[in-house]
Formats: C-alpha cells, sequence, structure tokens
C-alpha cells in the first residue's frame, strides 16, 4: 500500500463560487482522495497545487484545518443570502481522513447553527457518523445527502474505485439516514461508456437503490477534462485496452458525443420510471441534462459513435 500524507493547510475562505453547474455555492474542506476512483473530475483540481493528477490525487491530500471557523464568519456575513451550498463536489468530505480531523463535521455543525441548506456527495459510510447532526439541520432546512453508485458489480467496483467501501455498505447507511429523517438517494455517477452504460448495469443500481429505500435517483454521463482524460485513458488502456481507441474518437474534448448522451438520458428516465423514481428528483443537484423519453429500440449495448 503506498503511502500517504496529509498537509495541514488553513484556507483563507471556504464558500466557494462556482460557474454552470445547479449549484452557486460550494465547500471542500479536503483537496486529493485517497478513494482513488480512477474517473475522478477532481483530479485536475490537484494541478492548482503543483501536484499530479495521478498518485499525488491519491496519495498527498490537503486538509484545510480552519475551514469551519472560517466558514462560520463567511456565514454571519450581511451579504451571505443563506443560498444552497454543496459539500464534497471536488473530493469526498468523507474520505479517510475524516475519521481523524473531523472537518466536515465541523463543517455541518456552522450550517447548522446557521440553518443554511446543503446538499452532500459521498461514497463512504462514515457519514452514519454524523446522523446527529445532519437529522437536527433537517429539521431546519432543506438537505439531501446523495451516495455515489456507479455500480453494484462488486468485481467491477473494486477495479473502478480501489479505494471506497463495498457500494452495498453504502446502500445499508443511505437507508438509515433516510429512516431517521434524513432525505438520500442515489447518483450513478459518472456512466461509464462501454463499461456500465448497459441497461442492465443501470437497472441493477437503480434496483438496489430502489430496494433500499432510496429517495431520490439520478445520473450522469462520464466526462473527461484536460488532467482527467490522460489518467482515465492510462487506466482504461490497461484494464479495458480494447475500448481505448473507442474513447480516443469519442473525448476529443471533455464531453461524449450529444448523440450518446441524449440516447443515454432516454434510457435513464425510462430505468427511473420503471421503479418509481420522479423524474425531476435531481436536476437541481446533478448536472446532465434530460431530454423527454422516445421511443427506442430495445438494446443492451448503446449504438452510438464511440
Amino acid at each position: 500500500m503506498r503511502r500517504v500524507e496529509y498537509r495541514e493547510i488553513e484556507c483563507k475562505s471556504a464558500l466557494n463560487r462556482v460557474h454552470g453547474m445547479p449549484f452557486k455555492w460550494s465547500l471542500n474542506p479536503y483537496r486529493g482522495c485517497v478513494h482513488a476512483c480512477h474517473y475522478c473530475y477532481a483530479r485536475a483540481s490537484h494541478r492548482y497545487y503543483d501536484l499530479n493528477t495521478d498518485e499525488d490525487f491519491e496519495t498527498k491530500i490537503l486538509v484545510k484545518v480552519n475551514f469551519a471557523e472560517v466558514l462560520r464568519r463567511e456565514l454571519r456575513r450581511p451579504s451571505w443570502a443563506g443560498e444552497q451550498v454543496a459539500l464534497g463536489t471536488v473530493t469526498d468530505c468523507y474520505q479517510p481522513a475524516e475519521g481523524r480531523y473531523r472537518v466536515t463535521r465541523a463543517t455541518l455543525e456552522a450550517l447548522r447553527d446557521g440553518a443554511n441548506p446543503v446538499g452532500m456527495v459521498t461514497k463512504s459510510p462514515l457519514v452514519l457518523r454524523d446522523l446527529d447532526v445532519l437529522a437536527e439541520l433537517s429539521r431546519l432546512t432543506d438537505v439531501r445527502v446523495f451516495f455515489t453508485v456507479t455500480t453494484v458489480d462488486l468485481a467491477l467496483w473494486r477495479t473502478l474505485e480501489p479505494g471506497t467501501a463495498n457500494p452495498f455498505k453504502r446502500l445499508g447507511v443511505m437507508r438509515e439516514l433516510n429512516q431517521a429523517g434524513v432525505p438520500a438517494g442515489v447518483l450513478l455517477a459518472p456512466i461509464l461508456p462501454g463499461i456500465t452504460d448497459a441497461a442492465q448495469s443501470i437497472d441493477a443500481v437503480a434496483r438496489a437503490a430502489a430496494e433500499h429505500g432510496a429517495a431520490f435517483f439520478g445520473a450522469t454521463a462520464l466526462r473527461l477534462a484536460p488532467g482527467v482524460k490522460e489518467h482515465y485513458f492510462g487506466f482504461i488502456a490497461a484494464s479495458f485496452p480494447g475500448l481505448l481507441p473507442r474513447y480516443e474518437r469519442a473525448y476529443p474534448l471533455t464531453y461524449a458525443p450529444r448523440p450518446y448522451t441524449d440516447a443515454l438520458d432516454r434510457r435513464i428516465d425510462r430505468i427511473r420510471a420503471r421503479y418509481g423514481f420522479a423524474e425531476d428528483s435531481m436536476r437541481h443537484y446533478a448536472s446532465s441534462t434530460r431530454t423527454p423519453a422516445q421511443p427506442t429500440r430495445p438494446s443492451n449495448q448503446l449504438a452510438l459513435p464511440l
């Protein structure tokens, strides 16, 4: 196992203004992530700290030790309008470092004290530790917890996300949060072309989400920003070499071809409806673009230009 280095740093601001996303503000108490998901779009952000998107992202974790203190000051500003914030959008706010540093818990306590709405994304069962704070916050304002589940195929899961918890453990914790009154659901993100985009793969995740009482279900397609693309293509070359030429054709830029994403959206909408998930349940949290459902030939793999 590789040695992980935790670098304690101090931040000047906590609230981060974002553009082109369904939310305006994000909170990221950590940078880098030992979950080491090969598709993770956050890898690109490590370049801001003169670190690489490969091993550095997975082993050099930046911990903003004064994050909650700074956030409290920002929430008290007269100019702050109490808008919804997104927690854990760059790296998982409940990665193993949180067990030691507890920065995410302190962040939630600050949001609770300010009755500020929040949407959170995680792959970690550690979120259950903070059920007390989340339950208090959810009684005051809008709270949603999104558990990312890319696949429920356990062999494939370990290949794609070597440092994460078993997806069924995540689903079990999601059920406990919902039972405690904290709205929680599943985000199937990203869907990987040629790997997890088959109808049965998406259906299996949606079915597991429904069986575990998910309050909502959403999905988004893979995007490959510079830095992320190089790492991901290296992973594909090593683990799925037959797919590499298709990826190289399909991803000259960041996004997959529009015909592919449109067909994928229709597939997701049909599967979502099959399990009773509201069509619009995550649009203001997830970034995929939806199109109206249209008849399409039944197929296992999408017949698209990959």
